[in-house]
């Protein structure tokens, strides 16, 4: 679990996940940002000094507003403001990882991996983002050996292919009942 300090109120955050522990640690590593992120978010590139005081104000609200949502569980609509967010500032990295995070955090990972590569284009240095797209990346691939291993042929090669890659990516990502491994 990770706290963060926002404004005023420290806030505890940390997920029960239903694959593996990838979802606690996208949350725990990712969900969280080191710094306060209304503030990350106001400074994006190249409109930072062009941005009235209003404007930054509007868009700090905005972002506080669906950082609220998101903590407080409401994930679609939480979804909907990030993704707001994304079309009104489209070259913010912050905004789509958070937007990514969300998208995880409700077990959509292509569209997760999506934004934390485009989190990532905008912030190529933005950590949390790449450890988050591994472990989206990874949740892809435990779905699919999943769905391989139950349309394979019982006993047959690429049956036990898909279930001893099945059983690694388990061990890379968390111990079995969905615990994380410590990171």
């Amino acid at each position: 679990m990770i706290e963060e300090r926002t404004g005023r109120l420290a806030v505890a955050r940390f997920i029960a996940p239903p694959i593996l522990g990838i979802l606690a640690a996208c949350v725990a590593l990712g969900g969280c940002s080191s710094s306060n992120p209304a503030v990350r978010a106001s400074a994006e590139p190249g409109t930072a000094a062009a941005m009235s005081e209003g404007e930054r104000e509007q868009r700090v609200r905005a972002l506080q507003q669906a950082e609220a949502l998101y903590l407080s569980g409401r994930l679609k609509e939480a979804q909907a403001a990030f993704e707001q967010l994304t079309r009104t500032y489209p070259r913010n990295a912050e905004i789509w990882f958070r937007y990514g995070n969300t998208m995880m955090k409700q077990g959509n990972y292509d569209d997760a991996a999506a934004a934390l590569q485009n989190a990532l284009a905008f912030d190529p240095g933005h950590g949390k983002a790449a450890l988050n797209l591994a472990l989206a990346r990874l949740a892809q691939a435990q779905a699919a050996l999943v769905s391989a291993s139950a349309h394979l042929p019982a006993g047959s090669a690429e049956r036990r292919q898909a279930d001893e890659l099945a059983g690694q990516v388990r061990l890379l990502v968390g111990a079995p009942g969905g615990e994380a491994t410590s990171r």
